[in-house]
């Protein structure tokens, strides 16, 4: 029964990451075919013109209209049409095209001034339009609040800090994991404080975090991951590469997890994608230390593969869904990785409450994914 057991398990974990892979390389397709130049504009067609920015993280944002474009043109009567920002121009469209609504993503390193002149010309081109911003970027600051504040109708950030005030806080770096680490770890970097206007607070949207992405939609599709066979005890593959403070912090992360005590089987390093999924099926814990930003894409292939999630502290962010509920859905972990050993070895040793935390987390992201939430959230966005 138990061999049985495990040769299911691993059927259906290969499955789900080769289907999870698929759809990711026909989201690829589809974007090269449908959505790459524009030619396709219908005159007097109510439309949702998404203007998306040529990133893997960026494209999580677009990847949930494209799925639910039937369901704009049934509820709201919009067609979407979506064009890369670096091949749109205005001299290509007419005064018979005017879309409902712009939704627009900038590369993260584009000139203030160059941001400002494009929102202004999309407004001088369709005035009626509403306009909104897609911040798609890892840092939870708003750095461009100030530059598009005068154009845009909306503001969508898939994290937001819980404090507001939070945004306008004098910084030891470009951000608060900088501020934090950079001093942990005593790096030299320059104070920065971004001017972010109070009237961008009430124009201030929750976006949808990385679970819109083709392959991590396509895991939360299925029903529960099998618990059958998780050889490996901690998973902590991620990568120590960066600027100071990243590079500081990673590492310092990947040594508490090279440091637990011996008889634990701990997997780091770097897989291919697919190899380093279905590993993640194999794991009991998986271990996410921050990124540039707080939310890492590891954080959602842990939850749709049935891994549990031990993660710096997430209580000072709101993120839809909320995944981050703590010790239901994922466990909380000081900044510093001070209790790191203690909370890995607890969670090792209680099979069933892991089994528990990791149900609840799979299923907020099933649900979400299953029930069609995304259109509730359009409606308010239009």
């Amino acid at each position: 029964m138990n061999r049985l057991c495990f040769l299911l398990s691993c059927c259906g974990l290969y499955l789900r990451v080769w289907l999870s892979q698929l759809q990711e390389n026909l989201w690829n397709l589809t974007k090269f075919i449908k959505y790459r130049a524009p030619n396709e504009c219908r005159p007097n067609s109510p439309t949702l013109l998404f203007l998306y920015y040529r990133h893997k993280i960026a494209d999580s944002q677009l990847y949930a209209f494209h799925i639910y474009r039937e369901q704009l043109l049934k509820s709201f009567g919009l067609e979407l049409i979506a064009y890369p920002i670096d091949s749109w121009g205005c001299p290509v469209v007419t005064e018979l095209f005017q879309p409902k609504v712009i939704m627009i993503q900038p590369n993260f390193h584009i000139d203030v001034q160059d941001l400002a002149d494009t929102c202004a010309q999309i407004k001088a081109h369709y005035p009626k339009a509403r306009l909104i911003f897609f911040d798609w970027f890892a840092p939870s600051d708003l750095r461009f609040a100030s530059t598009v504040e005068p154009f845009i109708d909306l503001y969508v950030k898939k994290t937001i800090f819980v404090d507001i005030d939070q945004y306008r806080a004098s910084y030891f770096g470009d951000t608060n994991l900088m501020d934090y680490y950079g001093h942990l770890f005593q790096c030299q970097h320059e104070r920065q404080q971004y001017e972010v206007p109070r009237t961008i607070d009430k124009g201030l949207v929750l976006g949808v975090g990385f679970i819109s992405a083709p392959y991590l939609h396509s895991l939360f599709s299925w029903s529960k991951p099998s618990n059958c066979h998780r050889p490996i005890d901690l998973n902590a593959r991620f990568a120590t590469h960066g600027c100071e403070w990243y590079s500081a912090m990673r590492s310092a992360a990947l040594s508490k997890a090279k440091g637990l005590r011996a008889g634990y089987a701990v997997a780091h390093g770097s897989l291919p994608l697919a190899k380093y999924l279905r590993e993640l099926g194999c794991s009991k814990i998986t271990f996410s230390p921050f990124g540039y930003g707080e939310v890492c894409w590891r954080d959602y292939e842990a939850m749709a593969l049935g891994s549990l999630l031990i993660k710096p502290d997430m209580g000072h962010l709101e993120v839809s869904p909320d995944i981050f509920i703590p010790y239901e859905t994922y466990i909380p972990l000081a900044w510093d990785f001070s209790d790191f050993d203690e909370k890995v070895i607890h969670y090792l040793n209680s099979p069933v409450e892991r089994l528990r935390i990791t149900r609840n987390a799979f299923d907020i992201g099933h649900q979400y994914v299953r029930q069609g939430s995304f259109i509730d959230y359009v409606k308010d966005l239009i």
